[in-house]
């Protein structure tokens, strides 16, 4: 690029506020260079997302920083009232932490289920229990650009961008459903028909547990937080911290689970060949237990010197609304 032209460009960015000056650089012997960096607040998007208990916003500016984060207790249902709910909430959100509706680059919608964009709907979403439902009908309570993508698929966007892959890398998010994603080249894979990576669906124990989705065995069923939570009338921090007093009945669920989790994750690797990263919910309490997961992912490999391919999220529970925020802030900084 010619000088003339590159210093044209610039110009425009900083009329446009999107860069500002950064100070000078040390001397090298003649003058001070000057720094310039992007103006990382001018503009913001938000994420909301949705799941079976809870609604979740978060606002990031383009460096993907959380801005500003909520999260709402309140059950789903496939109705008017609960999409004015969360309308209604995201206005108040903007409103409680002064953001302008002009920096607003758009609000991302995440949901655990199979979204088809090309058809508009939402295909399947069994822990929601919808079926071909209109993505319309969550969109067009938004007055902004509205983008809706599959949690986990998000969730894989947000890790990808805080781990900066250099290839592949294969997302297994662990909440009240299991999902997935794998990312190649920073996008998600999405397969032939937009399913790929449904790792929640994939059976590790034939002839097992029936799980809602009519089938049995199912990843999900052996390894959603539930197990850990509902299932035993909890919720994950008590199970935890049951754990840690080392109760047996409690130390026997975890033995179980961590195994089930271990098929699933060396299956993965056995097909990827990737790094893999586990986020979810469970992210802050697997930190002390990653030493044995790694052990016995190792026992049980075919190359015996490989268990260092599994990290933990970053993002921890907050992964699917970032990632799905991030969609705006990609598109933005793309068309700079």
């Amino acid at each position: 690029m010619c000088l003339p032209t590159g210093t044209q460009n610039l110009k425009e960015l900083f009329d446009e506020n999107i860069l500002t000056d950064a100070g000078a650089d040390e001397s090298t012997g003649g003058r001070k260079a000057r720094l310039i960096t992007l103006n990382k607040n001018v503009y913001f998007s938000v994420g909301i997302e949705l799941s079976p208990k809870h609604i979740r916003f978060i606002a990031i500016n383009l460096k993907a920083e959380e801005l500003a984060y909520e999260k709402l207790e309140y059950p789903f249902s496939n109705t008017p009232e609960y999409r004015m709910v969360y309308a209604k909430k995201l206005e108040e959100f903007l409103d409680r932490f002064g953001f302008s509706r002009e920096r607003l680059l758009g609000v991302g919608i995440t949901m655990p289920g199979i979204i088809n964009e090309q058809e508009g709907i939402v295909e399947i979403a069994p822990v929601l229990q919808l079926h071909h439902m209109k993505l319309s009908l969550l969109t067009e309570v938004i007055p902004y650009p509205v983008y809706v993508q599959n949690d986990a698929s998000a969730g894989g966007v947000a890790e990808w961008w805080n781990y900066d892959w250099p290839s592949a890398m294969a997302y297994v998010f662990l909440g009240k459903g299991v999902g997935g994603a794998l990312m190649i080249d920073g996008k998600p894979f999405e397969g032939l028909n937009r399913r790929s990576a449904e790792f929640g669906h994939m059976c590790i124990h034939p002839g097992g547990n029936l799980y809602n989705c009519g089938r049995q065995g199912c990843f999900e069923s052996y390894c959603s937080s539930s197990v850990l939570s509902d299932d035993l009338g909890m919720d994950i921090k008590d199970f935890f911290q049951r754990l840690e007093e080392k109760d047996p009945y409690i130390m026997g669920v975890w033995n179980q689970y961590v195994s089930h989790l271990v098929t699933a994750i060396h299956n993965i690797h056995m097909v990827l060949d990737c790094e893999i990263v586990i986020g979810g919910i469970l992210t802050p309490y697997l930190e002390d237990h990653m030493p044995m997961i790694r052990k016995k992912l190792q026992e049980k490999s075919f190359f015996p010197d490989e268990e260092r391919y599994i990290h933990l999220g970053r993002c921890q529970g907050k992964a699917n609304c970032i990632g799905v925020a991030l969609h705006f802030i990609a598109e933005f900084l793309e068309q700079i």
